[in-house]
C-alpha cells in the first residue's frame, strides 16, 4: 500500500502549484528544496538526534526535551519543520546544529536526507508520522520514536480505509503518548509500541512560568486595580465576539497579542476602541490615562504576557481551532475559548475540571467574562485546581530524554 501513498503524494505535489494562491502555500513551495542546500553545508562530529515538528505547536513540544538533552554536550540537534510559520519563527533556535524543511515524503527524498544527516535516533512530535520516512529508518535500523502522541477514538490511521496506513505505527520503537485512552485506540488495532507519560508541553510552559521576565511598561498599564483580561492568539473571527464584550466591561483592562500579525487586524482594533486603544511600542511615550486596550503586535511574547492577567481568552475556537491554552493555565487564570477544541486533550481536562470554559456566541463569552473576574471562591478554585493539574503532569521530557540516552548508549 506504500506505492498508493507515494503516487497519491506524487499527483498532490504536481497540482500543488495550481491551488498555491496565499502566501503561506507560495513559502512552502518555494522551501520544498531548502534542505538540499542547507545539508550541503552540514558536518557530522557527534551522535545526531533528528527531532520532526509540524509547526511552532509541536516546536514547543519538542523544546523541552531539546534542552534537557544539550545539556551535555555530546549531542548535535538536527529539526526539521513541515510549515513555513514554523521554520521562520525558529530558524535561528540556539540548539539547533542544522534547521530546515522537511522534505516531500518521496522514496528519492528520504534515501537522500537520511544519507546525508546520518541521524542516529528520529523523534516525531505528535501527529507527525509520514510513513516513507518511516519506512526508510525502519530499514536502516535507526531507532524511532514518537511523542507527545495523542490519539482520540475513531482516529483516521485505526478507521478504515486509514488502517492501511496506520498499522505502520507499529515502526516507531515507542509512541510516548498523552493518555493511556490513546494507548487503548492503538492497542485495538494490534499496536501495542505505546507508553503513557503525559504531554511535554506542560514542562515547557512551567519552566516558561518559572523564568524571570519584566516589563515595566506593562506592569504600570495593569496597575490601578483593574481587572485584566488577556487575550491571545486571536483571530478575526473571535473579534467579532470580543469587541462588543469588551466595549460592556469598561471597567476590564486588556492585553491583545494576536495569533498573525495582520495589519488589518490592528486596525480593527484601533478603529474599535480609538482613544482607549495603545500599541505597546507606544507604550512608554503615552500618558495611559484612558487607555486600557494594549495591542501587542510583536512576536513572542504571548505566554510571558499572560502573567499580567486575572483571566484569559485563548483564540482559535471559532476557526479551525483553538491554540495553546496550557501557556495560560499555568499561571493559575480561568482559561476562556470558543467551540472547536475536540482535537486537544488537555482543553477537554481543562473543561472537566473547571478551569477552562468553552463558549459558543457572545452571550456566553461575556457570562465566561463575569464568571472568571466577578467571583472570588471561582478564581480561587481555578488557581489550586491548576496548581495540582501541573503538578501531577510534569516530568515527560525527562522520561523521553532517559529512553533517547539508553538507546544512543547501544549504537
Amino acid at each position: 500500500m506504500l506505492w498508493i501513498y507515494t503516487f497519491l503524494l506524487r499527483v498532490g505535489l504536481k497540482l500543488s502549484p495550481l491551488f498555491a494562491r496565499n502566501l503561506k502555500a507560495k513559502k512552502w513551495l518555494d522551501a520544498r528544496d531548502q534542505w538540499k542546500f542547507d545539508l550541503k553545508g552540514f558536518k557530522k562530529s557527534k551522535k545526531i538526534i533528528w527531532f520532526h515538528c509540524a509547526s511552532i505547536g509541536e516546536f514547543e513540544q519538542a523544546r523541552p526535551v531539546i534542552e534537557r538533552l544539550v545539556v551535555s554536550d555530546e549531542y548535535q540537534i538536527a529539526i526539521t519543520f513541515f510549515s513555513p510559520s514554523g521554520y521562520e519563527a525558529k530558524s535561528n533556535y540556539k540548539h539547533g546544529d542544522l534547521i530546515t524543511y522537511l522534505p516531500v515524503d518521496l522514496p528519492e527524498n528520504v534515501d537522500r536526507f537520511l544519507e546525508l544527516l546520518q541521524p542516529d535516533v528520529a523523534i516525531f512530535v505528535k501527529y507527525e508520522f509520514w510513513f516513507n520516512f518511516m519506512e526508510g529508518l525502519n530499514f536502516r535500523k535507526i531507532p524511532m520514536a514518537l511523542i507527545s502522541a495523542y490519539f482520540p477514538a475513531k482516529h483516521w490511521t485505526v478507521e478504515w480505509p486509514g488502517i492501511l496506513f496506520g498499522w505502520r505505527l507499529a515502526q516507531f520503537d515507542v509512541i510516548f503518548t498523552q493518555d493511556a485512552m490513546s494507548c487503548d485506540v492503538l492497542s485495538s488495532v494490534m499496536i501495542n509500541n505505546t507508553n503513557q507519560i503525559g504531554d511535554t508541553r506542560v514542562d515547557r510552559v512551567i519552566e516558561g512560568a518559572e523564568e524571570e521576565w519584566s516589563f515595566p511598561s506593562i506592569t504600570k498599564f495593569v496597575d490601578g486595580g483593574s481587572d485584566v483580561l488577556v487575550v491571545g492568539s486571536n483571530w478575526a473571527a473571535d473579534d467579532k465576539y470580543l469587541f462588543p464584550v469588551i466595549m460592556n466591561h469598561p471597567q476590564l483592562k486588556v492585553i491583545v497579542a494576536p495569533h498573525e500579525l495582520h495589519n488589518d487586524q490592528k486596525i480593527n482594533w484601533q478603529k474599535e476602541f480609538k482613544d482607549q486603544f495603545v500599541l505597546i511600542g507606544d507604550l512608554d511615550s503615552s500618558d495611559q490615562k484612558n487607555q486600557r486596550v494594549l495591542y501587542v503586535d510583536q512576536i513572542g511574547m504571548l505566554s510571558k504576557l499572560y502573567r499580567f492577567g486575572n483571566a484569559a481568552y485563548v483564540g482559535g475556537g471559532f476557526g479551525k481551532a483553538v491554540h495553546n491554552t496550557l501557556e495560560a493555565a499555568v499561571y493559575g487564570l480561568p482559561v476562556i475559548f470558543g467551540p472547536e477544541n475536540d482535537r486537544f486533550l488537555e482543553i477537554q481536562e481543562l473543561k472537566r475540571l473547571g478551569v477552562g470554559i468553552e463558549v459558543k456566541n457572545g452571550i456566553q463569552l461575556s457570562e465566561a467574562i463575569d464568571k472568571a473576574i466577578g467571583e472570588p471562591a471561582y478564581r480561587s478554585h481555578v488557581e489550586n485546581t491548576t496548581s495540582s493539574f501541573f503538578e501531577n503532569q510534569r516530568g515527560a521530557s525527562d522520561k523521553i530524554v532517559y529512553w533517547v540516552r539508553e538507546v544512543l548508549k547501544k549504537k
